[in-house]
């Protein structure tokens, strides 16, 4: 008996090597997060879809939590082949195409659907097309992953005014330094590495980060307010090298794009509940002071950092490229509006 049992689990083993070498072609893709993330569980919605969609055509193996290098260095693989895919975000991508930059805008988008829907929108398919064919790599699909906001020790900050006088914590990104210095703050750039150090001994009151940055780092322990005024969309994206991705046949390239936007999709379910639900509440049970401002509030940050946003933007891409994504999402919302009255 036992020997059948070996003899058939040898069978079964051969038959799945077998399998696994019948794939046409395999996806080597990169991403920096935890398996444990939400990030990872949207990749590996996108491995299963792939995988079973093609028939096993396509074998994907998904290296997580930066095995082979920063965000940065994994894109540069994608880019000239090593890999087919690695993980974007807002931020990076701008590094292999400028335009790109324009998603970091603050206060861009009132809302994180309004964000995705602009990524996938006809107007911007056209910029994707465009990076694709200049970078040689394409954006397959793209997940939020919350809004960047305020925290301070100083006071709640409940419009554009309340800013003044606060040294704010930024990255070194040029965009968030103006958007401080256009409310009134001091923007001041501290390393990562450096921040909670310089908020518990007050070199700086306050900074800037998703909600869930805040939770999981315990920032609470030395902030007081928060802010939920929304101002920096953050995204994450899937990047396949172009080259690979028109070498698959139409039917497999619709595969790959479907699982990917099944991916995004997986992602921004579970981050936007922590982010609305979880998170939020945790930290107001921690004893910190989240603050929700309303529509006439918020309508003050987005007034005191357009013009110089758009001005900064201007003196870096296209003028008439930053006027069109503007009147882009000013049509879009116009539009949404209008389908509700």
């Amino acid at each position: 008996m036992q020997l059948k049992i070996f003899a058939v689990a040898g069978a079964l083993l051969a038959m799945g090597a077998v399998t696994a070498s019948a794939a046409d072609f395999t996806i080597r893709a990169s991403h920096g997060e935890s398996t444990e993330s939400p990030l990872h569980k949207g990749w590996q919605v996108f491995e299963a879809y792939v995988e079973s969609a093609s028939g096993g055509a396509i074998d994907v193996e998904i290296a997580p939590a930066g095995q082979l290098g920063s965000m940065t260095d994994a894109l540069e693989q994608a880019k000239i082949g090593a890999i087919q895919m690695a993980h974007g975000d807002e931020q990076v991508m701008s590094t292999f195409y400028k335009p790109m930059m324009i998603l970091a805008t603050p206060y861009l988008f009132n809302s994180d659907q309004e964000g995705m829907d602009f990524v996938y929108g006809s107007y911007f398919t056209e910029v994707r097309e465009k990076m694709a064919s200049e970078s040689g790599l394409r954006l397959l699909s793209a997940a939020s992953y919350g809004f960047r906001n305020f925290t301070n020790n100083v006071r709640p900050i409940k419009s554009a005014a309340d800013m003044s006088g606060i040294r704010m914590r930024v990255p070194p990104s040029p965009m968030s330094l103006e958007m401080v210095k256009a409310m009134g703050g001091s923007p001041t750039p501290v390393p990562w590495e450096e921040l909670y150090g310089a908020m518990q001994s007050g070199v700086v009151d306050g900074q800037e980060n998703p909600i869930g940055v805040a939770l999981d780092y315990s920032f609470y322990q030395v902030q007081k307010h928060m802010t939920l005024d929304n101002h920096q969309l953050g995204l994450n994206t899937m990047m396949i090298n172009e080259a690979f991705f028109q070498s698959l046949s139409p039917e497999l390239r619709e595969i790959v794009v479907t699982g990917a936007k099944m991916g995004a999709a997986t992602e921004f379910g579970e981050r936007n509940y922590q982010a609305r639900v979880t998170a939020v509440a945790k930290l107001r049970e921690l004893g910190m002071d989240v603050y929700a401002p309303t529509p006439e509030e918020a309508a003050t940050f987005r007034d005191a950092v357009r013009e110089p946003m758009q001005a900064y933007l201007k003196s870096e891409l296209d003028p008439a490229f930053v006027e069109a994504v503007y009147a882009e999402i000013d049509a879009g919302r116009a539009a949404a509006r209008a389908a509700v009255e």
